[in-house]
Formats: C-alpha cells, structure tokens, sequence
C-alpha cells in the first residue's frame, strides 16, 4: 500500500515538472535563435558600400539622405565620405545630403575637413555641399572663408544663391564687404535680393549696408525694393539716410510700397520732415484703404512737422465715428503729438472724446493725448521767443 502511494507521488511530480522543464528548454531554444538587431541605417550603408547593384545602391543612398535623426555610426559615416565621390551622380548627392545629420562631435573636424575639400574639388556638388553646412549648422571661420572664395569669383545664380542663404544664417563682419561688391557686379535680380536679405539679417546698421539699402530702393523691381525697405527698418533705425530714401518710396503708386515705406517711418525716431508729411496728409484724405490710412495716421506721429493740415487731418479723422477704433485711437495719439501749434481746437476734440467716446480704451487714449498736447504746448510757450525775451529782462531786474 505503501508503494502505491509513494508510486502516485512520483507520476504526479513528474506530470508537473517535466513540461515545465521541457517549456524553458523550448523558450531557451527559441532566444538563441533569434538575430540580433541590426539599426536601419547600417543595413542601408552595408547595401551601399557592397552591393553592385546600382540602382539598390541608390535606393540605399536616398533612405540615408531622407533618415531625420542624427548618425552617429561610425561606418556609416565612413560610407557616407566615401561615397561622396561616387561616379553614380545621384548617389552622390544624397550621401552629400545624409552628410548633414553626421553628428558625432568627436569627427566634427574631420568632417568639415572632407566637405571642404570635397566643395573645392567638386563645382557640381557645391550647392548641395552649401546646404550640408547649412543643416549641420556649421559657422566656422573655414566653412566661410570658403563661401566667401566663391562669392569674390562666381556671379553665376545657381552657385551663388545656396550661398547667400548660408550667410543669411551665419554671415559675420568678414562676409560684409564681399557680399556689397556681389550685388553691384551681377545683374541677376534673385542674387541682388539674396544679397539685400543677407545684410539684413545679419548686419548691424553698418553705414555701408545702410547706403546700400537706400540705393536700391531706385531698383524698378518691386520685390526688390520691398526687400530693401524692410532691411532699413531693421538696419538703419537712427540713419538720417532713411528718411531722405522714404521720400521716394512713399510717392509709390504701388500700395505694398507705400505700406512698406509707412512700417519703416514707424521703426524711425521722431524727425519731421515736411515732404513725407504732405504725402502723409493726401494718403489720409484719401483713405480708400484702412490699413494705409492707420499707418500713415501713425506715421505722422513721428514725422509730422506740426503744420496747421496735419492738425485739421488727424482731428477730422479723430472725430469720424465711422471709422473704425483702431484709426480713431492712432489719430488721437498722433493727434496729441502734432498739435501743439495749434491747440485749442484739437484740446475741445479731445476732451469730447475722452468724456463721451463709445470704449474705454479710446477714451483713454485720447486722455492720454490731452496730457502729452498740454505738455508740447507748454514746451512750445517756454522756448518762444517772446517768453525768452521776458526771461532775459527779468534776470536783468534781478541783477
């Protein structure tokens, strides 16, 4: 009986066990077989650097140049520099994009070394090399001395263009000179807007770029000249030259010109100047367009020469309740800016504005304006030269 049970107990252990022992065996089994993981890129660059079909090999080279992330395998960076000089053209120009997203800090020299020299001996590939700089974010003084060769010796728009988009990035005090003598050598209109963009993003108000600025605005090209005057506004914030090139801009027919030329008097600090204000007046008489009549209204808040029309010009669009909010609360600003020759029509408008305007914030801004009007006034009364001749006998009374 005994037997029996000890017998029962060792089929039934058995029965446990053994499909347990038996299941990690079969799980063992199966780990071992799997590969190990291979990352993507490296597989494409095995493909590229053994395969000997060609057009395998491109579709390798293209997946690299369209792969987002950065690579930092060292043999694919390897295959990449090799394949750089491919007598496949398109091949080489996608292993000369991918190149742009090799990032491993340690071969960064030696990167920037391979893409130089592969830029100087290689007039096909450049524009695709400019880029690759331009991706891998790439300043160094080399990269632009470089470019810069180019610059001084190409006015050719295909070559030229790749590397004004460059220096719009990362162009320094040394690009500046090279960059003036491109825009009056070629007379491809595209490389002269490059150029304009160039200095204007990366300049900082020198005079020579300044002058520049202004001396296209005589360009017949539109664009251009758009691009021009939106260079001043960032360039040339305290150059009397600006106002002097918005006397010319400002009688365009053109309305991007003419709005153009008002976001750049607004840039401006305050100077009057009686041509730009006279064009200002019939730009705000005429008032077919509300955006133009807003930045013109603005515009005379800072180059308005206190003249009796400006005066009667803000006021009667102050008082316009059918313009919009906007306009009205400009006019009152400017308003109290321009009429201090001439105050005491402008002050009975304001104080009807501010007591009984439909919102609070054109009430405030035309209170606002009956502060500043009082203050100019003031100003105005003090420096006269009736008050300086009373001073003068009553500093001698005192004496």
């Amino acid at each position: 009986m005994l037997m029996n049970k000890v017998f029962c107990l060792v089929l039934t252990c058995s029965l446990i066990f053994v499909p347990i022992t038996a299941w990690g065996k079969r799980k063992g089994r199966s780990r071992k077989y799997y590969p190990p993981l291979t990352h993507p890129v490296v597989l494409w660059s095995r493909t590229l650097a053994e395969s000997e079909d060609v057009e395998q090999r491109k579709i390798a080279a293209f997946k690299l140049s369209q792969y987002s992330q950065s690579i930092y395998q060292e043999s694919v960076i390897n295959t990449l520099i090799k394949c750089m000089s491919d007598p496949d053209e398109h091949i080489k120009v996608f292993c000369a994009k991918a190149m742009g997203k090799a990032s491993t800090r340690s071969r960064a020299d030696s990167i920037r070394t391979v893409l130089i020299e592969q830029y100087k001996q290689d007039p096909q590939l450049r524009g695709t090399l400019v880029r690759t700089f331009i991706a891998r974010k790439d300043n160094h003084p080399k990269v632009q001395s470089t470019l810069l060769e180019t610059v001084k010796e190409s006015t050719e728009a295909d070559e030229v263009l790749p590397i004004l988009d460059y220096f719009e990035l990362y162009g320094s005090n040394q690009s500046i000179e090279p960059l003036i003598a491109l825009y009056n050598k070629s007379g491809n209109i595209k490389v002269k807007r490059g150029v304009v963009k160039a200095l204007s993003e990366r300049g900082q108000g020198q005079d020579t770029i300044v002058t520049l600025l202004t001396q296209c605005l005589d360009n017949k090209d539109t664009t251009l000249v758009l691009t021009c005057l939106s260079g001043l506004q960032v360039q040339a914030k305290k150059d009397s030259k600006t106002l002097v090139a918005v006397e010319k801009t400002i009688e365009s027919t053109d309305p991007d010109v003419i709005l153009a030329s008002l976001e750049v008097i607004q840039s401006l600090p305050e100077a009057p100047n009686t041509k730009i204000s006279e064009r200002l007046v019939e730009l705000i008489n005429d008032g077919t367009d509300s955006e133009i009549l807003e930045k013109s209204i603005l515009a005379l808040g800072v180059c308005g020469d206190f003249s009796e029309p400006i005066v009667a010009a803000l006021q009667k669009s102050l008082e316009k309740s059918e313009l919009d909010e906007g306009i009205r609360i400009s006019a009152a600003l400017s308003l109290g800016k321009q009429a201090g020759k001439f105050p005491e029509s402008p002050k009975t408008a304001l104080k009807e504005c501010k007591s009984s305007a439909n919102s609070d914030s054109l009430k405030t801004a035309c209170q606002l304006a009956f502060q500043e009007l009082q203050d100019r006034t003031k100003k105005l009364q003090m420096t006269s030269p009736e008050n300086k001749g009373d001073a003068n006998k009553e500093s001698k009374k005192e004496s």
